[in-house]
């Protein structure tokens, strides 16, 4: 683990100003309940193109014991009809890096679950974090690659290189995800193909997440 921390350490500069600019389109807040007004109803345990309403948010942070760029990235599943009702779902944090001029994230875990039982973590429980409190949540074939186009980066994960153990059957998955960030949202799909080349879960090609942009949030007057 403690390779996989010191690998990323210090960007190289070439790609540095495209980083910057990745990092800040990742903060934010984001949510798709305008897409879920227009997604025609599934069933619960559909595995394939099944669409739930989410609201996600980034935020970098820097810590006295990691080193490099990192994000703080969490998914709550919500209650279309009550926007105030949610369940925390996933938390990852993301260490991103350059590699000849390329930009890459890794992600990683919190190593206790007692931390998404609390929920959203604070500044300061960020500023102290350590690298015995984490674990890759992936291998090294399942990095993200970044590309820039515009104003907006795509990142993938390969599911060429990136294959893993499926919990609920005796064969191995390729993962695939695929993320684009802009200004005003932030559109993904993610999920795995079988042995058989058929999508297991998630989303097929041309089907997206779409997120909306939300408004910064004021500091609340005293």
């Amino acid at each position: 683990m403690l390779t996989g921390l010191a690998y990323a350490a210090e960007p190289e500069p070439n790609g540095e100003a495209e980083l910057l600019r990745l990092l800040d389109l990742l903060n934010g807040r984001f949510d798709n309940l305008q897409q879920m007004r227009f997604v025609a109803a599934t069933a619960a345990d559909a595995k394939v193109n099944h669409y739930e309403a989410m609201r996600m948010q980034g935020r970098s942070f820097s810590s006295t014991q990691l080193e490099g760029r990192w994000i703080y990235s969490q998914t709550d599943k919500i209650e279309p009809g009550d926007a105030s009702k949610g369940k925390l779902y996933r938390q990852v944090l993301q260490q991103f890096f350059i590699t000849d001029g390329q930009i890459y994230s890794r992600a990683w875990r919190f190593n206790d679950p007692a931390v998404k039982q609390q929920g959203t973590p604070s500044d300061d429980f960020l500023l102290q974090l350590s690298p015995k409190q984490l674990s890759m949540a992936m291998s090294e074939p399942c990095l993200t690659r970044w590309a820039q186009v515009g104003e907006q980066f795509t990142g993938r994960i390969d599911p060429a290189t990136c294959l893993l153990q499926s919990k609920y059957k005796n064969e191995k998955r390729r993962l695939f995800s695929e993320q684009i960030v802009f200004p005003s949202g932030s559109w993904f799909r993610e999920g795995a193909y079988g042995e058989d080349n058929k999508l297991a879960f998630g989303l097929e090609e041309g089907y997206y997440v779409r997120l909306n942009r939300l408004p910064a949030t004021k500091p609340q007057a005293d």
